[in-house]
């Protein structure tokens, strides 16, 4: 069995279900599955056996070699039987994020239980390889919208619908969207902000990097900011998310606030879960959960010129500098990330 440099397994097993780094004696069946259901595929002629043959040989061969190759290639068995073949792929090693690819054995699509069942396991053996050997930061899939139980499957294994292109390709004579589902790895759950979080959000607000960080420097009064916050979560223009944990501890927020015009962002994050690259993600869920709430939304984030960890955070985040401005005596950036713009 060849082995990727980069995983120190060859063999991931769940049940009767296993991958095993892709084989050539598969190539063939692989050939024949992606021929026969071309039309869920990028893929725009029927493959030969010389092309399969010089894929396997050169492009398959390569990735072998590489330390960190542009793709992770599996043939999926079950009880030790070949019955499908996938992978991550589009890799992206510096933002540590990977497109799933993943295609069964033409019958097997027939019945709704088997293709949600074949899903569902090859899904939970993937999230285990991306979160606990690859360590990335998520994964998400591209999918023509023709396939309706592949979304049961994804949302049964906790992926969220991110962007959803309208109209984007035509299969048999009809306009068909691309969606786009996506799995954060690093457990943590999203919510809305409730009265009972008031004070973990003064203390947020109060924390030093916070205030030095913020365009009104002095420290913030409780009453104050019982007043703000209640006003805020009573209001339907603020959007307090939270983040937390597997063990439940919040690690950190995301307010969209829209406020003189403007649709303004803001983040911090709690100093205990600080530098492990949390922020992105995070803003990345809020922008996503917002844009589905109202997808014509243009989202504005102002930040200081020396803050150089969230210009690095928004930039990755999908957002564009616009401008320069001066806000209260501070050099700061204009941001702004539409629908349009998000990953």
């Amino acid at each position: 069995m060849r082995s990727y440099q980069c995983l120190h397994i060859n063999e991931f097993s769940e049940g009767s279900y296993s991958l095993v780094s892709i084989r050539d004696e598969d190539k063939y069946a692989i050939l024949k599955w992606r021929n026969e259901q071309i039309d869920i595929l990028r893929q725009q002629a029927p493959l030969t056996q010389e092309q399969q043959d010089l894929y396997f040989k050169t492009t398959v061969a390569s990735l072998f070699e590489q330390e960190q190759p542009g793709q992770l290639l599996w043939s999926f068995l079950e009880n030790g039987k070949l019955i499908g073949y996938g992978g991550l792929v589009h890799i992206d090693w510096i933002n540590k994020t990977g497109e799933i690819s993943f295609l069964t054995e033409t019958s097997r699509n027939q019945s709704k239980d088997q293709f949600i069942s074949d899903w569902s396991t090859y899904l939970s053996i993937l999230k285990r390889i991306a979160k606990d050997h690859l360590h990335f930061a998520s994964i998400h899939t591209y999918a023509y919208d023709i396939r309706p139980n592949l979304y049961i499957a994804l949302e049964n294994s906790g992926f969220t619908e991110t962007k959803r292109i309208k109209g984007f390709i035509e299969i048999n004579k009809e306009l068909k969207d691309v969606v786009i589902h996506t799995w954060y790895c690093s457990g943590l759950d999203m919510r809305f902000a409730e009265a009972t979080d008031a004070d973990l959000y003064f203390n947020w607000a109060n924390d030093a990097l916070v205030r030095q960080n913020s365009f009104q420097t002095a420290e913030i009064d409780y009453p104050t900011h019982i007043n703000w916050f209640t006003g805020k979560l009573k209001s339907d223009d603020c959007f307090f998310y939270l983040f937390l944990n597997e063990e439940n501890i919040p690690a950190g927020q995301v307010r969209i606030d829209r406020s003189n015009g403007e649709i303004v962002i803001g983040i911090s994050i709690d100093a205990a879960f600080r530098g492990k690259g949390l922020g992105v993600e995070m803003l990345n869920r809020a922008t996503e959960n917002y844009f589905q709430k109202f997808p014509d939304a243009a989202i504005i984030a102002y930040i200081k010129e020396e803050n150089t960890a969230s210009l690095h955070q928004f930039t990755k985040a999908g957002f564009s500098r616009t401008e320069n401005v001066s806000i209260s005596g501070h050099s700061s950036y204009k941001f702004k990330k539409t629908n349009n713009e998000r990953h």
